[in-house]
């Protein structure tokens, strides 16, 4: 994937090569992931994003070491600060989780401990890692400076998760996710379940959390209209694959990939009406993917040539990387031609 981002900053604090996660069933392996790669750069925010199955949080659960029976990783490399994730033991994970790597779950409500209040819930967290906290006073203002990194009242110290908003619930998991200041954390849909004012207000929180604290965000969703507001750059996914990756500002201007440009057209414009563009076809079975491109059995420019070889991700410019046969240089022509159809739709 492309070197290149928006933060700033060269440093590359998560590697993740090659990585193929599988979940087995007595008909054959289902390909959740299939043998991605990415960079995510200090002080940025990635937005990862794609259909539903396309293996998003897989992908992210893939990173924390959390993929649960009969999921299983295949094969690949995840590096965190030029340490090998898949190289800790259970006890240097537990150690490394919240610390290394963290998790802003899906669901605030089912990832909160309903019988325990929210004070407990952070405290448990920073207990587990740095050990019995002998001054509570200094401990309870650290939670209060937590609170008040994402908008919340100390009021709820000492409130149970059932008695606060969607909104608040989720934001007492942001605070978790950065209490012990990670290098990444990763944010799974974390507005998912929120109403449009709150999702805006969540997700202004996450990057500006990540800005005080410093630390680098993966942002996973289906909004690609939430996460154009938010992110640096924006990584495409489809079955399982790459396709796309590029600086938020590139990827909306000029999408490359014909995946990119349907969810792309799939935002409601505000300035005129037009019909909504609808993919044709289903998604293949995962246990027995397509040849060739991945994509090829509902992309709207498949030719022969697509069934015959897999698209290895082309750099079409120093931003701008995208797996698709349209740019490779022999069918230039083709290229044209489907841009020009693109342009008169």
């Amino acid at each position: 994937m492309s070197e290149q981002n928006r933060s700033g900053s060269d440093r590359v604090v998560l590697n993740v090569d090659n990585l193929r996660i599988h979940y087995a069933t007595p008909q054959g392996d289902v390909i959740a992931v299939s043998d991605i790669s990415f960079k995510l750069y200090e002080g940025e925010t990635l937005g990862l994003v794609g259909e539903s199955g396309c293996g998003k949080s897989t992908t992210a659960y893939g990173i924390l070491q959390l993929v649960q029976p009969p999921g299983y990783i295949v094969h690949g490399s995840i590096e965190v600060e030029g340490a090998e994730v898949l190289d800790l033991t259970e006890e240097e994970l537990r150690k490394f989780r919240w610390t290394g790597l963290s998790l802003i779950p899906q669901g605030a409500m089912n990832s909160l401990n309903p019988t325990m209040r929210v004070k407990d819930q952070i405290i448990d967290v920073i207990e587990s890692h740095e050990g019995k906290q002998s001054d509570k006073e200094a401990l309870r203002e650290r939670i209060y400076n937590l609170f008040a990194q994402v908008g919340l009242p100390n009021r709820i110290y000492n409130m149970y998760p059932h008695e606060l908003s969607g909104g608040m619930k989720q934001r007492v998991c942001i605070a978790m996710g950065v209490a012990l200041h990670p290098t990444v954390v990763i944010a799974d849909e974390a507005t998912s379940a929120l109403d449009v004012v709150v999702q805006r207000i969540v997700a202004q929180t996450l990057v500006e959390v990540k800005d005080e604290i410093g630390v680098s965000l993966i942002v996973i969703g289906h909004d690609m209209g939430l996460l154009a507001q938010i992110v640096d750059r924006i990584a495409v996914m489809y079955a399982g694959k790459m396709v796309e990756i590029a600086p938020v500002e590139n990827i909306y201007a000029k999408p490359l990939h014909p995946y990119t440009q349907l969810l792309i057209d799939s935002i409601p414009s505000i300035k005129e009406r037009k019909p909504l563009k609808i993919t044709e076809g289903i998604t293949h079975d995962p246990r027995n993917p397509p040849s060739g491109c991945i994509f090829r059995l509902r992309c709207p420019f498949a030719w022969e040539h697509c069934a015959v070889e897999e698209p290895s991700q082309i750099i079409v410019d120093e931003k701008h990387e995208v797996a698709c046969h349209l740019f490779d240089e022999q069918f230039e022509e083709r290229r044209s031609n489907a841009f020009a159809t693109i342009a008169n739709s």
